[in-house]
Formats: C-alpha cells, sequence, structure tokens
C-alpha cells in the first residue's frame, strides 16, 4: 500500500528537452504525491533526464502510444493501492499549482474523474488552433447529446481519476493504446461515473513538436469517431444482453 494517496502519471515520448523542467516544477509544488514517468519507447535522452529527479520511471522497450503509457500507470497504481491517480502530460503545457484543486475536489468524493478545463470562467485563455478548437467544439455537442452532459473541454489530458475507475481501465483491452479521449469520456458517462469538471491555466509548448501537429488533428477526429461509434454499439449490446 502507498504512503501517499496520489501517484501522478506523466507519459513521456521524446521529452527530453521539457521533462526536467516538468518535474522539476512538479517537485518544487510540494504536493503530497509521488511521481511515476512512463517513458513510451523514447529515442531520445527523456529516461536518461527524468531519472535525475526523485521519481519513479517505467520504460516501454519500444513506442506503444499515449494510451498505453497511461494504461501503465493505471496498472502501476493499481498493484501499489494508490486511491488516486493525477495524470500530467510531459510537454510544459500544464501547470503544477492546478493539480491541488483537482487533489481537493477528488477527495471531497462527490466525483470520480476531475477534468482540467481551459475553458471555464476562471481558465486561462489558450488558443487551440483552428482546426483542433473546431474538434473540441463538435466533441463538446456530441458529448452532450449522447450523454446530456456537458463537458467544456473534453480533450483535456490533465485530470485525476479515483481507483473506482483507473483499477477498471488498468485491465487489458479496456483502454486504447493511442488516443483515449472524447470516447473514453462518453464511455465513462454512459458508465455513470461522476466528472467535474475545474479551472486550468495551460501553457504554450515550449520545446518540440506535439503529437497533434500538421494535419495529424484531422486524422485524430476521425479516429475518434470511429471509436466512439464502437463505444455507442458496445454500450447498447451491453444494455441488452444485461
Amino acid at each position: 500500500m502507498s504512503s501517499q494517496p496520489f501517484l501522478i502519471i506523466i507519459p513521456a515520448f521524446n521529452e527530453e528537452e521539457n521533462i526536467g523542467n516538468v518535474l522539476a516544477g512538479l517537485l518544487d509544488v510540494g504536493l503530497m504525491a509521488e511521481i511515476l514517468v512512463v517513458n513510451d519507447g523514447s529515442r531520445d535522452r527523456t529516461e536518461e533526464v527524468a531519472r535525475r529527479y526523485p521519481v519513479t520511471v517505467i520504460t516501454h522497450p519500444v513506442n506503444l502510444g499515449y494510451g498505453a503509457a497511461i494504461q501503465t500507470g493505471y496498472k502501476y497504481a493499481t498493484e501499489k493501492g494508490y486511491p488516486y491517480i493525477l495524470q500530467f502530460d510531459s510537454d510544459g503545457q500544464h501547470n503544477p499549482n492546478d493539480l491541488s484543486r483537482i487533489m481537493y475536489e477528488l477527495q471531497k468524493g462527490d466525483a470520480d474523474i476531475v477534468m482540467g478545463s481551459r475553458f471555464l470562467e476562471e481558465s486561462s485563455g489558450f488558443d487551440t488552433g483552428f482546426v483542433k478548437g473546431a474538434g473540441i467544439r463538435f466533441f463538446r455537442l456530441l458529448i452532450q447529446k449522447l450523454t446530456g452532459t456537458r463537458i467544456t473541454d473534453p480533450t483535456s489530458g490533465l485530470r485525476g481519476v479515483s481507483s473506482s475507475v483507473f483499477n477498471f481501465y488498468s485491465v487489458r483491452d479496456r483502454f486504447p493504446a493511442d488516443f483515449p479521449d472524447a470516447d473514453i469520456l462518453i464511455q465513462q458517462l454512459l458508465m455513470k461515473y461522476r466528472v467535474k469538471e475545474v479551472p486550468a491555466h495551460m501553457r504554450k509548448r515550449e520545446a518540440g513538436v506535439s503529437m497533434h501537429a500538421g494535419l495529424k488533428p484531422v486524422i485524430y477526429v476521425l479516429q475518434i469517431m470511429l471509436s466512439i461509434s464502437i463505444v455507442i454499439i458496445s454500450h447498447k449490446l451491453t444494455k441488452k444482453v444485461s
């Protein structure tokens, strides 16, 4: 059983220019949490830099995808008995100061998933770009249509998750290897997990290339749409069986 209630999971792929600052920032805040870096088969010095800090590092032998890295963190948290995890990106865009609010909301016990949103009244302004912004607005409307719940920032990677959620998704084939995003959020809402949003203060990436650069957002939207279709069909079949 872990001595800390929270585990911060940081998936990282080729982030040697950012991971040091990310870890230093988290450690400076002094949260009551342990930190796990899941190095997803990076071809640069990401692992070497991460191991300079008092954190745990797990390395995939090859790049398996963002979702696979997150699930490795889920499996680790389940094995160690953490009550809560915090998902935090390795590119420097997430602000460590936002985590205390997420931790507080989770420990209150009235939410299973707490998401940091760029689009609430107290959030800092953030330019997502035209294509990604259009995708966010589309998924926002789709989620409300399918689940009746309004989520302002459905693609946010900054979130806290209780053990009732990550224990379920730590099982093989329950979590996508590439981009778990609006599809999994829809599934979680249909499964009646309680989701809450809090303001977040995102920052611009200072180094490296985003995994959503170029035409990737278009491909990403198409992939997520296919995955959402599978989620809806699976949910309807499960309801019929039950």
